[in-house]
């Protein structure tokens, strides 16, 4: 439910989303009175009868609609708009099915088709949303709708080597600071956006906030766990190049979605391996500090995990010029060891 705002008149007013036109054009109905409590008084009995009235007739569309008005302020503003992407773009003839008709057939076929031409990880997203809709308007249908199984994922994680390769290239371009960002501090896109001069000290950086893409553009939140806000160590070289590379208060003036871009601009132009995206250059971090003997907890802290789950894919991951250097470690183990056996085997002959 939307809060009242204060009018110059000294009243109180609510405009109350009441759903879309044919052309898909947002209504509001507005509520003036005055005093706030009594203005979000009337707007909340109109939003009750008017649920009442038309719940019989809704389609699943705009109980969506509602959903998702109704979670705006809660959810993170990249959620709200994945949410409305699902609702835009993504199957139009289940979502114009009234609320009071859907059962589980319905669903079911609805996400067979869907499933030929979209990935396992889109159809739970869509069914996730459709399913927390329905829990609120239909709390008697119990959806067990089978869905595509996950694909295991193969994660792409570049080597020291391929990483001494690219940086070159990347200096003097817009895509520089986000690499060295990625690479050598393990952030996310949205936390290189959002990251304030202020935050960076000669030897740490701190991470408290993101700028994601809401339905109005770029906008900056916390991190969405606690474990997101953390320090991450840096050189004084590093401090310095961020320093004097900012764009005024800000170390990379670009959104998380223009920076992806522009990587995917960058490694078609000197043909690095499509599957290194940029959330491939955070994984090198993860990486690099397994290699370096960190422990896996204190690297899931660096990195904002929750958990060591993706630490742990990082590690089952087999990079060859790692695989080298501990091949050649244990040949050399082997080496000695003969060599200490075949000592001992002639201090007994002689």
């Amino acid at each position: 439910m939307a809060s009242a705002k204060k009018l110059p008149s000294g009243k109180w007013r609510v405009l109350l989303y009441t759903g879309a036109d044919e052309q898909g054009k947002r209504k509001y109905k507005s509520f003036t009175a005055d005093s706030k409590k009594e203005a979000e008084f009337l707007a909340a009995q109109y939003n009750q009868l008017h649920i009442e009235v038309n719940r019989s007739e809704m389609t699943l569309r705009a109980a969506t609609e509602r959903y998702i008005k109704s979670k705006e302020n809660i959810l993170s503003p990249s959620t709200v708009r994945g949410y409305y992407v699902i609702l835009k773009n993504y199957l139009p003839r289940l979502f114009a099915v009234k609320i009071k008709d859907i059962n589980q057939e319905i669903i079911q076929i609805a996400f067979n088709d869907f499933a030929k031409s979209y990935s396992a990880k889109t159809c739970r997203n869509a069914h996730g949303l459709i399913a927390d809709v329905l829990k609120s308007e239909r709390p008697d249908l119990h959806l067990k709708t089978t869905l595509p199984q996950k694909s295991k994922s193969d994660i792409y994680v570049p080597d020291a080597q391929e990483i001494e390769q690219i940086y070159p290239l990347t200096e003097g371009t817009n895509i520089e600071i986000p690499f060295i960002l990625a690479t050598q501090c393990g952030l996310r896109a949205s936390e290189i956006s959002g990251l304030d001069v202020s935050c960076v000290y000669p030897d740490h950086i701190e991470i408290k906030q993101a700028r994601v893409d809401g339905l109005d553009g770029a906008v900056l939140k916390k991190p969405k766990s606690y474990s997101g806000f953390r320090s991450i160590p840096i050189s004084a070289e590093i401090h310095d190049i961020l320093i004097s590379k900012a764009d005024g208060s800000r170390i990379c003036s670009m959104t998380s979605t223009s920076i992806s871009s522009a990587w995917g601009k960058f490694r078609a132009k000197h043909k690095i391996d499509a599957h290194c995206n940029f959330h491939a250059l955070r994984h090198h971090f993860a990486s690099r500090c397994l290699l370096l003997g960190i422990p896996q907890k204190y690297i899931a802290e660096l990195m904002g995990h929750n958990s060591l789950n993706m630490i742990e894919k990082v590690y089952q991951h087999v990079f060859p010029s790692a695989m080298a250097e501990f091949a050649e470690m244990l040949r050399e183990q082997d080496k000695k060891f003969m060599q200490h056996k075949m000592q001992h085997k002639n201090k007994k002959l002689a």
